[in-house]
């Protein structure tokens, strides 16, 4: 069967899955992620939480449609909490499409994202560098992250592990991302040019209102020294 499209976004946050990991979409929506996983025999199962109703009902809905109900829980739920994700063994959480802190707070509000064999997948709509700063202060490690363009603009997907390890990244560090910075990828220089656009823009308006721009001044230097050793 055709599986349901993914915007790249979901599809950026599905090529993290692992294989034969179970699936929890956190703020599943229409469930198109965690259906394309299951007719792709990725996921064996897969559990689909929502706090509403409505889009739960949407997500029973195409799992009937695309014949994956059977290998299917669907949850009411705040994040994880009321999940119950050891009752299906999930090894794969995956929050996207909310902004970073509130991901953040979800990540924070369950001891079973602390589990070192669990995988979170993450794909932040706004304010990543504030999941990052939470991550890495709370001994999240970020193995890999992936930039795609949606509707415009360029989004991030992370795939992170709980290793226990408090981590210090620089401000540049936290807006693009260390993983990205490494790998470079064809995306990159035009993600870091969205962020020295947004920079220069709140430089100048707070320099139009008398106020200090050094920390502004400095993380958009970081950037581009950062640019300057990107091939």
């Amino acid at each position: 069967m055709i599986s349901p499209p993914l915007d790249p976004r979901l599809a950026a946050a599905a090529s993290f899955a692992r294989a034969g990991a179970v699936i929890a979409d956190i703020g599943t929506d229409h469930a198109y992620l965690p259906i394309s996983l299951l007719l792709a025999g990725r996921a064996p199962f897969a559990v689909a939480s929502d706090v509403n109703e409505g889009p739960l009902l949407r997500a029973k809905a195409n799992a009937e449609k695309y014949g994956v109900a059977g290998k299917m829980r669907f949850v009411r739920a705040d994040g994880l909490c009321g999940l119950e994700p050891e009752r299906d063994r999930v090894g794969d959480i995956c929050i996207c499409g909310m902004g970073g802190e509130l991901i953040a707070r979800i990540v924070g509000a369950s001891d079973y994202t602390r589990r070192p064999d669990v995988r979170l997948i993450l794909q932040p709509m706004s304010s990543p560098e504030e999941l990052r700063r939470f991550l890495c202060a709370a001994g999240f490690v970020i193995l890999e992250e992936r930039l795609c363009r949606a509707a415009g603009k360029i989004y991030t997907a992370m795939n992170c592990a709980w290793d226990g390890v408090v981590r210090e990244f620089t401000p540049a560090e936290l807006l693009l991302g260390c993983a990205n910075i490494e790998k470079k990828e064809p995306l990159f220089r035009d993600f870091a040019g969205e962020w020295l656009a947004r920079l220069a823009t709140q430089i100048a308006g707070r320099r139009a209102g008398g106020l200090n721009t050094a920390a502004e001044e400095g993380l958009r230097d970081e950037i581009i020294r950062i640019l300057e050793v990107t091939p």
